[in-house]
């Protein structure tokens, strides 16, 4: 139950963040309605095309929920490492120091 309720409250926080309904959730997944309101009621064994449908589309880390070794990730950070994921070296580095720089700035204006 531990793990259907972990995944179940994952699915549930990030549509909402995004302020995606079940339906269209469903519809962008290219799953049932009721596949996403099972995962959010906890009343679902997913299949595991469905999961990674899911993760990727949400990006949230699966890991956390099988493995339970970490709590869910806070989902800004897990966009931000989506994003790094297909960069070279060169422009993770870029990143970064543009990262440092921009967080600086903010934390000044504060």
């Amino acid at each position: 139950m531990m793990v259907k309720k972990l995944l179940g409250d994952l699915v549930k926080e990030e549509r909402l963040r995004r302020n995606l309904s079940q339906n269209t959730l469903a519809e962008n997944v290219h799953v049932s309605l009721r596949t996403i309101s099972d995962i959010e009621n906890y009343n679902a064994n997913p299949r595991l095309e469905t999961l990674s449908l899911l993760a990727k589309y949400l990006n949230i880390s699966l890991d956390s929920v099988i493995f339970h070794d970490n709590p869910p990730a806070d989902p800004y950070i897990e966009q931000i490492i989506y994003e790094l994921n297909d960069c070279t070296d060169e422009e993770k580095q870029l990143a970064l120091h543009t990262l440092r720089g921009l967080l600086e700035g903010l934390r000044k204006q504060k």
